[in-house]
């Protein structure tokens, strides 16, 4: 800088010093302006930066309130299905042992009708044999001519006098 100046009686020559500070200050004012049109624009990107992280944290906090409702609703399906499978394997267990004991019920009345056809068998059986013993034994005369039954018929309104 010294190099630019020339010299006067008292120092430098005050036009150009004065020259020079001008020069120098119009610089700092452009630079100053400069850096002001940087910082604005800075600002402005920033506020714009801002707005858009708060667009994406209202998106974000959509998605988390989404989300939580839809592990809510998983849940209480969840329980559903689980209350429902629960409820379906208490009917079926109570439809089997109903059943179950219906079917004893039913095989206890079987093996009594069994045991009654049994019976009524041996019971029949027995009255066969009887009757063809009886029928062995009877001696029918040569001469007379078999038993006929008779069949007696009374008459219904002597019967309630």
């Amino acid at each position: 800088m010294t190099g630019r100046f020339g010299r006067s009686l008292f120092g430098f020559n005050p036009g150009q010093v004065i020259n020079e500070i001008q020069r120098i200050e119009g610089e700092h004012q452009q630079r100053i302006s400069a850096l002001q049109a940087e910082i604005e624009a800075a600002r402005a990107e920033l506020a714009k930066l801002e707005e858009k992280s708060s667009e994406l944290q209202k998106k974000l906090n959509e998605y988390a309130e989404r989300e939580h409702m839809i592990a809510e609703v998983l849940l209480k399906a969840q329980k559903n299905a689980r209350r429902m499978e629960d409820e379906a394997r208490e009917r079926a267990r109570t439809m089997l042992q109903k059943s179950e004991e219906e079917l004893k019920v039913k095989l206890h009345e079987l093996e009594l009708l069994k045991a009654k056809v049994e019976r009524f068998r041996e019971e029949f059986r027995g009255m066969l044999d009887e009757y063809r013993l009886s029928l062995e034994t009877m001696k029918v005369p040569s001469g007379e001519a078999p038993f006929a039954p008779t069949l007696v018929v009374v008459e219904k309104s002597r019967e309630r006098s």
